[in-house]
């Protein structure tokens, strides 16, 4: 059965409570957990690696924006370092928006002077310069809609269509716009990110981030 986003919204984690059958999901403070049997964990074992509370969230967010898990981190720049970490080798190129948020811009320009990946920062909303950075086959294509504070606007599905043609995998920062009013894994996005410090939590009192993929595959990689 496919719900609304609305429905999304509020009902998620409500009543998967199987152990006592609490309607609101409890916060879970421990940080490690006994196994059953030896050689026998349960589902969680350290807490560092994810616990129930979190289990929840990243359910309803990989839910929220259409893909098939997420993973939450302790920030939205841990998350695009998350990324970074699993896609960019020494040697690989990454494409940034020239107007991106100005913590990523801090660490892509100085992973890259480190030898760490190489990157070139593009005006996105230039065809043409987007099309001659594509074609020197970066590994990652990053896309932040709207730009972070600059709310420049660029075309999502032509820009992830264009990477996937170039072989590259495309991530889109949706921290701007959240779900509620952006899906970029529809439009064609293989990632999304968000800094849930801002939009997603709403609040001014949450510090984390958070990695969508559309492939499982991917989601157990980042997870890894």
């Amino acid at each position: 059965m496919t719900r609304k986003q609305a429905t999304i919204a509020v009902r998620s984690g409500l009543n998967d409570d199987e152990q006592c059958g609490c309607v609101v999901p409890p916060i879970h403070l421990s940080s490690t957990y006994n196994f059953t049997g030896f050689n026998q964990p349960r589902a969680h074992d350290y807490s560092r690696r994810g616990n129930q509370t979190r289990d929840v969230v990243q359910r309803a967010l990989a839910e929220l924006e259409g893909g098939a898990g997420s993973v939450m981190t302790s920030s939205g720049m841990s998350a695009i370092l998350l990324v970074r970490t699993v896609f960019l080798r020494p040697g690989d190129l990454l494409v940034a928006p020239h107007d991106c948020y100005g913590g990523s811009y801090r660490l892509f320009d100085s992973l890259s002077k480190r030898g760490a990946f190489r990157v070139k920062f593009v005006d996105q909303g230039d065809s043409a310069a987007l099309a001659a950075a594509l074609e020197e086959k970066p590994k990652l294509v990053l896309v932040e809609n709207p730009s972070n504070p600059l709310l420049r606007v660029v075309d999502i599905a032509a820009i992830c269509q264009a990477a996937r043609d170039a072989g590259a995998v495309s991530v889109v920062d949706n921290t701007f716009l959240s779900p509620a009013l952006q899906r970029p894994l529809a439009l064609g996005a293989d990632l999304v990110v968000h800094s849930c410090t801002k939009y997603l939590n709403g609040h001014s009192d949450v510090v984390a981030g958070t990695v969508i993929a559309k492939d499982p595959a991917v989601v157990t990689e980042l997870a890894w």
